[in-house]
């Protein structure tokens, strides 16, 4: 056969081939919107499963880092990388099964039953016959080691957000100080999320208040990476002495965490006290309780509680992803530093 000569088919073996080729792209067509499904709905359990895990509970937890790690594992699986193809079917089944045992465990909310209707839906998938699931593996584009490298820190990472969570939501609290009531709870006393970190000072409440007394981004800092806060242009610079021109505080004040005209604001943005009881106790609405709390032997347990109580809105299940993957460990990190700075400063002192 020549260079000018062409090879015809006949009718029926090229019917035969095109619609095959129909097949496979609506097959592969398919794979790409199962699997983004697949991964937004295993976003969309973060709001779920900080209601369920409030308590610090492992067994929610747990079914949680099931449903999210299930879910994006079947997703990237079916949008083609390799590591995860072959298997989507049991990430998947994984995903569905700790997405049930979280939304039973959980408070029963409105938002509750749209995700049980999905994971009956994501069950037909699974059981839809098996040829209807994935294209030829020649016609999906081969993943590359660096993909697939990627998937597997994606949903490692996504699994140990999860499951660290318990650990850094309640850090340094004991258990005695974590069913106890603090000054301020009955702000929230159905709280749906609960945050609390504590640390020991070597000093009485009394050495530590001033420090707590002068906080804010006019006076003392917050004590925590200032070059951080920095940044975003907040102006703070961390005290290392206490000022006595900075200790009057009172119910109705503002702690400020911007500068004026920050951003082109023409407000300045922070929190209202709600309660300040000189040696005992500190309350800013929207962040929560700074509780001084005495130990008998001269040292202080200072406890910094924040807890809410707004109902679920159809908005924080697209903000649920990002408070868990952003706000969650960032408010960790800097509370934390907070805390320990304080303690420092106010156990030299004292």
């Amino acid at each position: 056969m020549t260079a000018a000569q062409t090879h015809t088919l006949p009718a029926g073996q090229a019917h035969s081939v095109a619609n095959g080729q129909t097949r496979t792209v609506a097959s592969t067509r398919w794979q790409r919107v199962a699997g983004v499904l697949f991964i937004l709905h295993g976003l969309a359990h973060s709001l779920a499963g900080m209601r369920a895990s409030a308590q610090f509970q492992w067994l929610p937890t747990l079914a949680w880092a099931a449903a999210l790690a299930g879910f994006l594992a079947a997703g990237i699986g079916l949008l083609g990388v390799a590591v995860f193809r072959p298997r989507w079917r049991l990430f998947a089944a994984i995903g569905v099964a700790g997405s049930w045992f979280l939304l039973g465990l959980g408070p029963p909310t409105p938002l509750a039953f749209p995700g049980l209707v999905i994971d009956l839906a994501l069950l037909g998938v699974l059981l839809a016959p098996r040829e209807a699931q994935l294209a030829p593996a020649a016609d999906v584009r081969r993943s590359s080691r660096r993909a697939d490298a990627a998937g597997i820190i994606l949903v490692a990472l996504a699994a140990s957000v999860v499951l660290s969570r318990p650990w850094h939501m309640r850090w340094g609290s004991t258990d005695a100080e974590l069913r106890a009531s603090l000054p301020g709870d009955e702000l929230a006393p159905h709280p749906r999320y609960f945050i609390q970190h504590a640390v020991t000072i070597n000093a009485p409440p009394d050495s530590v208040w001033p420090w707590l007394a002068q906080m804010g981004q006019d006076r003392g800092g917050f004590y925590s990476y200032a070059w951080l806060e920095n940044l975003f242009g907040l102006r703070l610079h961390n005290a290392d002495r206490i000022h006595p021109e900075w200790q009057r505080i009172a119910a109705g004040d503002s702690i400020y965490a911007t500068p004026a005209g920050w951003l082109g604001f023409d407000r300045r943005f922070g929190w209202r006290v709600a309660l300040a009881e000189p040696g005992r106790v500190l309350f800013l609405e929207n962040w929560g309780a700074f509780a001084l709390v005495p130990t008998g032997n001269g040292r202080t347990r200072l406890i910094v509680r924040t807890r809410g109580g707004a109902p679920d809105r159809i908005q924080d299940v697209f903000l649920a992803p990002l408070g868990l993957v952003l706000g969650e460990p960032a408010h960790f990190i800097m509370e934390r530093r907070m805390l320990l700075r304080i303690s420092r400063l106010a156990g030299h002192t004292g």
